[in-house]
Parts: structure tokens; C-alpha cells; sequence
């Protein structure tokens, strides 16, 4: 199956191709990745610049593992552009993670159900 929004060849190679801890480490960011996008929006509402910092930290070692350089990059380029231009500013660009955030939930999901 080809993957649009990832690459799970990180995650083959951190865990050497056993396919149960692939699956297990898909599953738990399944689980966890929606608090850590709900800290973002949180954040970036609240003006919170120490909260949206911290969810851009804990969110680009995610998008790495799952080999999702789209998500990496806007992430990286959200963290610039708050520390230049304050948190509101980012405000169009969350969005464009966000919805990125659910087409790879979906494609996940999808890959998992078919392990």
C-alpha cells in the first residue's frame, strides 16, 4: 500500500521490521495525537506562546517517526514564524496542520486496519 502523507520506513527501521511494534507505535499515536493537536489550537486561542511552544516541541518528533516531512515542515515553519511574529500570527497555518493532522489520521487508520 503507498502511503500519501507518511513514510512508515522510519519506524521499519527504528524497530527493525517487527511489524506488532510498528503497529503498536501507529496505534498509540492514534491515541495520543489528538491531545497533542488540541494543545496546539489551545495554545494559539489562548495566546498561550509557552503552550503552543511546548505542543510544536512534542508534535515534530512525531511527524518524523511517521515520516510525514509535510507536517514536519509547516511545524517547523509555525515555530519560526511564532517566535518572529507571536503566536496569532500562525493562526491560518495550524489550520493547514490540522487538516493535514486528520488526512494522516486517516491514512493511518486505514494502513492499520489492513496490517
Amino acid at each position: 500500500m503507498t502511503l500519501r502523507h507518511t513514510d512508515l520506513s522510519t519506524l521499519n527501521n527504528l524497530f527493525k521490521g517487527d511489524r506488532a511494534r510498528i503497529s503498536e507505535w501507529i496505534e498509540l499515536y492514534l491515541e495520543e495525537a489528538p491531545g497533542y493537536f488540541k494543545r496546539l489550537e489551545d495554545g494559539l486561542r489562548a495566546n498561550d506562546a509557552e503552550g503552543f511552544a511546548a505542543a510544536l516541541h512534542d508534535l515534530r518528533p512525531q511527524a518524523h517517526y511517521l515520516g510525514a516531512p509535510k507536517l514536519l515542515e509547516l511545524l517547523l515553519q509555525i515555530g519560526e514564524k511564532a517566535g518572529n511574529k507571536g503566536t496569532p500570527a500562525c493562526s491560518e497555518a495550524v489550520q493547514q496542520v490540522l487538516e493535514l493532522a486528520r488526512q494522516i489520521e486517516m491514512e493511518l487508520r486505514d494502513h492499520a486496519s489492513k496490517l
